[in-house]
């Protein structure tokens, strides 16, 4: 191997290592990566927004909050950090801060404050949507601070170029419209045909269940699936999800089970537009082979 081909061995050695599990749990907290990498001002971009957009949702759901928990919130619950008013409720979950004050603010042992868990509250199907897009604005500012960790430790002057977009805002607008972060990427062909697959499913989902497969009222474990295409759930809650369902359409299950793949799918396309906005800075071509250069 030649001494030239060390340092490069070495890069790529330590971009297939990640950026470790510190980084990772980081993100849970919006804007301390940025806070980290000395960004003070995206930093408080990062933890408004989140937050904001957080307690707009919870000003509206409130107790309702604790009926979406993955876990019990009653007294004797085996969640123990949801006896003290910290439910494990995603995606909101991914801004911890913000979901861990708004459940205590929810939290009250007394069977008056549980029994309005399970009562519906007034555009509760908007402010689910909000509090849990909160969720995912966090999770699409750590990747922000990921990204931006791995610039800094990889990038070199006047060789590598810089990113055709940011890549997590390739990936947030991947979220709310699939196929848009493909498209600022460079790659619309392929962001429309990716796009169109999950729109096409979502769709069947939907009139399958006459509308009414997105619902986080009726399915709140699913409806963790299907938030993860941002646009649909968005019009779910703000058209399908208000309308009072008096009969269970034949195919409901059918058309939950779509709008969940659905989302799950637009998962990938998320990832994806990262990786290819990623993929324009530190292409894998770039990474020399195992073994360097003999």
């Amino acid at each position: 191997m030649t001494t030239a081909g060390i340092p490069a061995q070495k890069a790529a050695e330590q971009a297939s290592q990640g950026l470790g599990l510190g980084a990772f749990f980081m993100t849970f907290v919006p804007g301390l990566l940025q806070l980290q990498l000395g960004q003070k001002g995206r930093a408080l971009i990062a933890f408004v927004s989140s937050t904001a957009l957080f307690f707009v949702g919870w000003s509206l759901v409130q107790d309702r909050l604790f009926a979406f928990s993955l876990t019990s919130s009653e007294p004797g619950g085996s969640w123990l950090p949801a006896r003290i008013g910290i439910p494990l409720t995603l995606p909101e979950i991914l801004n911890l801060p913000a979901h861990a004050i708004g459940g205590i603010l929810s939290y009250a042992s007394d069977f008056e404050s549980m029994r309005a868990w399970y009562l519906p509250r007034p555009m509760e199907d908007l402010g689910g949507f909000l509090t849990a897009a909160s969720g995912m604005l966090a999770a699409f500012w750590g990747a922000d601070g990921i990204w931006s960790l791995r610039w800094r430790r990889d990038a070199k002057d006047g060789v590598t170029n810089a990113p055709v977009c940011n890549p997590a805002l390739a990936a947030g607008l991947s979220w709310l419209l699939p196929g848009a972060g493909h498209a600022i990427a460079g790659q619309r062909d392929k962001g429309m045909l990716m796009g169109l697959a999950v729109l096409v499913v979502f769709a069947v989902g939907m009139w399958c269940s006459d509308g009414h497969a997105v619902d986080r009222q009726i399915a709140s474990v699913w409806w963790i699936g299907q938030a993860l295409f941002g646009g649909g759930a968005l019009f779910a809650s703000l058209v399908t999800a208000p309308i009072e369902m008096t009969s269970s359409p034949d195919n409901l299950e059918l058309g939950t089970n779509l709008c969940t793949v659905a989302g799950l799918m637009n998962l990938v396309v998320m990832i994806d537009a990262f990786t290819v906005a990623e993929r324009s800075s530190f292409p894998v071509s770039s990474m020399p082979a195992e073994g360097g250069a003999a």
